[in-house]
């Protein structure tokens, strides 16, 4: 929510310093310069990106208002049952809690374990998965920094086309201070939106895909030891010592520490 308040913020800053200058609201407003810079700038990023990830980078806008995210607490207490189910009942039993699991990696990974996929095959298939989620993760993110770098060259390009037909109308000399005005307005468009929106947008989307990328870390780590086969309470041990800093404790010296969870998986 901060996000939005961000962006809401920037544009009031504009708007507040418009007003401050006495510029009149309605001599931002230009429609041919909007459809320029807006329709120039997404038809450009479709081009370099396919329109399923045009479309992706778009949905991810709502990230702002709910940031995607893996309650690890939850988890830990999950795997930790699914852990003692297991040991008492054998794998198989896992398949009962499979419909109750809503997330795609996690059930990949629980299923994974319940067709007893042998320890090697199981790492590198669930990395696959992974590998292949994180880089749909950073796709909105690279979309929206695209968008940033083309939108200012494409205001450009329409105050130069806005220029154009002003000289035109040279012959119309009372014309001319208003056609210039709007002719600019197209790189006030193109600057504003890819510095207001498209590049701040992109670097916070950037910000929680590296965020969802440490969480599937640790998610990964407790199907690894799950498939291993250990308790409960080693498993609960080792993702516990994730959750202040992702796995990095610091000594009394002040030195990084090794997460518990490196041991146990080399056991």
């Amino acid at each position: 929510m901060t996000s939005v308040l961000g962006l809401v913020a920037g544009f009031l800053c504009i708007i507040g310093g418009a007003l401050a200058d006495h510029v009149p609201l309605s001599s931002l407003v230009n429609l041919t310069a909007f459809i320029i810079v807006l329709c120039g700038s997404f038809s450009a990023v479709t081009l370099q990106f396919g329109l399923g990830n045009m479309v992706a980078g778009l949905k991810a806008f709502m990230w702002l208002l709910k940031p995607p995210s893996i309650d690890l607490h939850k988890f830990i207490d999950q795997v930790t049952e699914w852990s003692s189910l297991a040991r008492s009942q054998g794998t198989l039993a896992l398949e009962s809690v499979l419909p109750d699991v809503a997330d795609p990696f996690q059930k990949q990974g629980l299923q994974m374990i319940v067709d007893n996929t042998s320890p090697e095959d199981f790492a590198i298939i669930l990395s696959a998965s992974a590998e292949s989620a994180v880089h749909h993760q950073h796709v909105p993110s690279e979309v929206w920094e695209a968008i940033g770098g083309y939108s200012p060259t494409i205001g450009v390009m329409g105050a130069v086309l806005g220029l154009i037909h002003v000289m035109m109308r040279l012959d119309h000399p009372d014309e001319l201070g208003e056609g210039i005005a709007t002719a600019f307005i197209a790189t006030v468009y193109g600057v504003g939106f890819a510095n207001l929106v498209a590049l701040p947008l992109g670097n916070r989307l950037k910000q929680l895909a590296k965020q969802m990328e440490r969480e599937r870390d640790v998610v990964m780590q407790g199907f690894l030891l799950l498939a291993e086969g250990k308790p409960g309470i080693i498993i609960r041990q080792n993702l516990s010592s994730f959750l202040d800093d992702h796995g990095k404790k610091k000594s009394k010296g002040g030195a990084e520490a090794e997460p518990a969870g490196a041991t146990a998986v080399a056991e």
